[in-house]
């Protein structure tokens, strides 16, 4: 009884936030058209980029958020997991790729195929939380097989749902060996995983003269009231800092100090006041590069900022955020690049990087954002759409590449590293 009393108050914040975005949805557009829209969502290839709400409309999108979410927190808090910083940054940024890519439907085959590998190595099925929540980045697989793919239902579906079934299997002990090829320096270690794999599935659909479809379509029309929610959430979770820890900037300082090098739970390590303060303040920066850059927010922008949140329980801080995005913000500058969707995504996401700035400093950070930015379109054509994290599948390369060059680096000038951190 105690237990469940201590949940609900643990989920308090949660609940009253997932009705708010509840009754939003019902205000925003008519029941009919909500529902009919979050049907477009289920029934969408979901190949990245597709911004749900340019298919769909905001209303029906939210709704996707709102249940996408609220099926893997129920998950969360039927295995009785606590709220950890990792923990916290999966199920942010499903709510952000909600908006653009996962839905209800299409994450439910890999989740059955995880814990069928559980079953059968004989592990319990919380151990692989963190995989799980995260597998539904190579999502749309599922939804392209199904609903891409222009064959009958009868045999597409069965397609579909065992690819998902199989690929899960697989992610679990395939995503433990990709940490080692990058060594932690990439937040997105399942989405190079995912990467990889997705590769060989669109080399397979390709042999056999497969072209899978790119949508580059957004919906700008809701940049301004999404850019104030960002801010009045940020702003929230600063205010909810001071009021209950007097002391926090003080705190916040030994967080920044921190490299955030994989596994870094900032929630174990500094409280949960210190991270509600770093997420602020991260929500307030990426606002402010939306301002600055001119940037617009529709559902794929809204993804980014979503999981840059989330990572603020999970290794990123405003320290080693700042260099690799302004690597990135270079790159684009000073090459032919085009300021199109593509590299806007990269901006942002080009903070799962953050890692080699926080251990080898502001200018390494900066050389890390300037090359990913120029390689992460690669990473999309080799891997088709099909992993949303397309630019965790980058990072990986970027930071298997320059971490042992930076680590030399650091060794030719006496330098001495500390390895855990």
């Amino acid at each position: 009884m105690f237990q469940l009393l201590k949940m609900r108050k643990e989920q308090f914040f949660v609940t009253v936030f997932l009705i708010t975005i509840l009754v939003i949805v019902f205000l925003i557009a008519p029941f009919t058209d909500t529902v009919n829209g979050f049907i477009k969502i289920l029934v969408s290839p979901s190949v990245l980029i597709t911004d749900y709400i340019f298919i769909a409309g905001l209303s029906a999108t939210l709704l996707n958020v709102l249940l996408t979410t609220f099926m893997n927190l129920f998950i969360v808090y039927k295995l009785g997991l606590k709220m950890t910083g990792p923990i916290f940054a999966c199920l942010l940024t499903i709510a952000g790729f909600a908006f653009f890519g996962k839905n209800l439907f299409n994450a439910i085959p890999l989740y059955i195929g995880i814990y069928l590998y559980a079953k059968v190595s004989k592990t319990e099925f919380k151990n692989h939380i963190i995989v799980m929540l995260l597998s539904s980045g190579i999502s749309p697989i599922v939804s392209y097989l199904i609903f891409g793919l222009d064959i009958d239902l009868l045999l597409s579906i069965p397609i579909g749902v065992f690819t998902g079934i199989f690929i899960g299997f697989l992610l679990p002990a395939f995503n433990a060996h990709a940490l080692r090829f990058h060594q932690g320096y990439n937040l997105y270690n399942t989405g190079f995983s995912m990467g990889v794999i997705s590769m060989m599935l669109t080399g397979a659909l390709t042999s056999f003269n497969q072209v899978i479809p790119r949508s580059i379509e957004v919906n700008n029309d809701y940049h301004f009231p999404l850019l104030i929610s960002t801010i009045i959430v940020s702003l929230l979770f600063i205010a909810y800092a001071i009021i209950s820890d007097k002391e926090v900037f003080k705190k916040y300082r030994n967080l920044i100090k921190s490299s955030g090098r994989l596994v870094t739970d900032f929630v174990r390590d500094h409280g949960k006041e210190v991270v509600a303060l770093n997420i602020g303040i991260l929500g307030l920066l990426v606002s402010v590069v939306i301002i600055v850059t001119g940037v617009l927010v529709n559902g794929a922008v809204m993804g980014a900022i979503l999981t840059i949140l989330g990572f603020a329980a999970f290794g990123k801080h405003i320290k080693n955020v700042i260099p690799v995005m302004l690597g990135a913000g270079l790159a684009i500058i000073l090459t032919p690049i085009e300021f199109t969707i593509g590299p806007i995504l990269a901006l942002f996401f080009v903070t799962g990087l953050a890692p080699l700035a926080g251990k080898y400093g502001f200018f390494a950070g900066i050389i890390a954002g300037f090359i990913h930015l120029l390689i992460v379109s690669l990473a999309l054509n080799f891997q088709g759409g099909f992993d949303l994290y397309n630019n965790g599948f980058a990072a990986g390369f970027v930071a298997a590449v320059l971490s042992p060059i930076f680590n030399t680096f650091n060794e030719l000038r006496g330098v001495i590293t500390d390895e855990k951190n």
